[in-house]
């Protein structure tokens, strides 16, 4: 009985670390691919998004906001869209283990259920 505490701590140090360790792998471009299946979630009301293929510059330090170009489908209901980011999709690095992400897309045709601009912003920690 008296050694569950013990083990208690340890669990906890372990899922800290595991914690920490994932905290270091963040990258703009998988910042930007959240967004884009954020954007598909709210934006594209629950649209499925499909061949992403963003380049965001190189994370820099804190303070640094880099530029992402690239494309991406949502699909609903049997309709697609294919959508190009704007020279305003960016990603800020507002902290060691958190980037903040902006979305803006433009749809290259306009598709009955989808928006046909998007701009999203949010986080990834």
């Amino acid at each position: 009985m008296r050694f569950r505490p013990i083990l208690l701590v340890v669990s906890l140090a372990a899922l800290a670390s595991a914690a920490q360790a994932a905290v270091r792998g963040l990258t703009t471009d998988a910042a930007m691919r959240k967004g884009i299946r954020d954007t598909a979630r709210i934006e594209g009301h629950g649209a499925t998004p499909s061949r992403i293929h963003v380049s965001c510059g190189p994370r820099g330090k804190i303070g640094h906001k880099a530029h992402c170009t690239g494309s991406f489908r949502l699909t609903r209901h049997g309709r697609s869209a294919t959508y190009r980011l704007t020279a305003r999709a960016t990603v800020f690095n507002n902290s060691p283990g958190s980037l903040m992400y902006r979305v803006n897309a433009r749809a290259d045709r306009k598709v009955k259920g989808l928006p046909a601009r998007t701009d999203l912003a949010g986080f990834l920690q």
